[in-house]
């Protein structure tokens, strides 16, 4: 069995040692692409989010102005006045 000491050598051929620091150049550089990615989706998310919840407390507190409310109520009252129309004339026509 070999011995390791400091006198010890190591060849690697230059082929070699050069795909390996281009190995890991690559996947440093993959590493941060992702990593950077991925706060940047966060960051969208979270952006998202803040917006959301302002759109969802604008509804929740929503209120119509008071002359969309009494337009509403006004047509209500004349779909009342119209099914009570139609009644009559069902009424007048069945008399006949």
């Amino acid at each position: 069995m070999a011995k390791v000491s400091e006198d010890s050598e190591l060849t690697i051929p230059l082929k070699n040692l050069l795909s390996l620091v281009g190995a890991t150049a690559v996947g440093v550089w993959a590493y941060f692409g992702i990593t950077e990615r991925l706060g940047l989706l966060e960051r969208e998310q979270a952006m998202m989010m803040v917006e959301v919840e302002e759109n969802d407390n604008w509804i929740d507190n929503f209120t119509p102005p008071p002359e969309v409310n009494a337009s509403v109520q006004r047509v209500r009252e004349l779909e009342l006045q119209l099914v009570e129309i139609k009644s009559r004339l069902k009424f007048l026509e069945a008399e006949k």
